[in-house]
């Protein structure tokens, strides 16, 4: 995962590549923790990776089978988990999630290139 988000960026800032990284991890790392395949799901569960390259963005796609929407927990300072989608906020210019067939969801996020 990580070579491909390296490989897919034409860019000279490592900031922008650093940052994209990250983003792309805890948006895997959430599908690949909280999403579980419906009850009648046989097989393997397939998480979806997509970065879509614009002049002026990125845009970091995961597409998971379940149409639970992600949430952003509240948790106290000691807790060790649940601060991915923090992370996301933080360091991306947006992020959202839609609703996908059969039931599903991709949760993305946007990361703007700023000139340097």
């Amino acid at each position: 995962m990580r070579c491909l988000t390296r490989w897919r960026l034409n860019t000279s800032s490592q900031a922008f590549t650093d940052c994209a990284l990250l983003i792309v991890s805890e948006l895997v790392t959430n599908a690949v923790l909280h999403a579980a395949p419906p009850p009648h799901h046989r097989g393997n569960r397939q998480i979806w990776l997509a970065l879509h390259m614009q002049p002026t963005a990125l845009i970091c796609s995961i597409t998971d089978p379940t149409p639970t929407p992600p949430h952003i927990p509240t948790h106290d300072l000691w807790a060790e988990t649940g601060r991915g989608l923090h992370l996301v906020t933080a360091l991306s210019t947006t992020w959202g999630w839609t609703p996908t067939p059969p039931p599903g969801k991709t949760v993305w996020a946007r990361l703007t290139l700023t000139s340097s």
